[in-house]
């Protein structure tokens, strides 16, 4: 009985811990200004990382007690991608020097019906053969436009520098296309061209908008291809590392 009871008192402290870190956040967030459509995206945005803190929680208490409290398929980060489910409104960082996975899981969304946007480093005809998937692409390259045939041309060149354009095809394109699902290949080298406030900012913009859009995001990434705590900030803002 004594051990319910101290079951029922932690459940009950973590309960009303976890309304009250929420109510907080809404009061904070409501005193600074924004528009009630900024708060509903970063509402969207938090509630969407939920899984991910709870993973991170757990890994906490955990270390604390020195063993193992909870199964092993409960870390979200532990799922194997054959074994994640892809949700609306959620986005991915897919950790592998090259991006295998992430093209089978985008290429499986778009066999479901989803509707694609390939933001890649390599050559987007490329990958269309490779992986076998039909999708509106940019290329990230400082190539000319007239050195292609325009009327050959299947895809839009994009400077790797301009990521104001890159987020603005992102928000155009969930916002026409229902299940619409993104994936950047080559986010490493957005960063090698810009300075890393600028490609988390993008990063950001584009998440904010497929939760908004109840879309999806997939990026694959080489860890060793980045600073440690980059890194981790990239993912943090992600619904789920796999």
């Amino acid at each position: 009985m004594a051990e319910d009871e101290d079951f029922a008192k932690g459940f009950l402290r973590g309960f009303q811990e976890g309304l009250q870190d929420a109510w907080d956040e809404i009061i904070k967030l409501s005193t600074k200004g924004y528009t009630s459509r900024e708060l509903q995206i970063m509402a969207k945005t938090k509630k969407s990382m939920l899984s991910r803190q709870v993973d991170a929680k757990a890994e906490e208490l955990e270390r604390r007690v020195g063993k193992k409290l909870f199964a092993p398929e409960s870390a979200g980060s532990n799922l194997r991608p054959s074994a994640v489910e892809l949700l609306p409104g959620w986005s991915y960082v897919v950790r592998e020097e090259r991006p295998e996975r992430s093209f089978a899981m985008f290429s499986k969304l778009l066999s479901e019906g989803g509707t694609g946007l390939c933001i890649s480093r390599t050559h987007p005809d490329l990958l269309k053969q490779k992986y076998e998937f039909e999708a509106q692409s940019l290329w990230l390259t400082k190539t000319e436009k007239s050195q292609g045939k325009k009327s050959a041309k299947s895809f839009e060149y994009v400077s790797p520098n301009n990521l104001a354009r890159l987020a603005s095809v992102v928000r155009e394109f969930l916002s026409r296309n229902e299940n619409g699902a993104v994936i950047v290949e080559g986010l490493e080298y957005l960063h090698t061209q810009n300075d890393f406030k600028s490609v988390l900012k993008f990063i950001q913009l584009i998440n904010e908008q497929v939760v908004l859009d109840k879309g999806y995001l997939l990026v694959p990434l080489d860890k060793a291809t980045m600073d440690t705590r980059e890194f981790s900030l990239v993912e943090r803002e992600m619904s789920q590392v796999i």
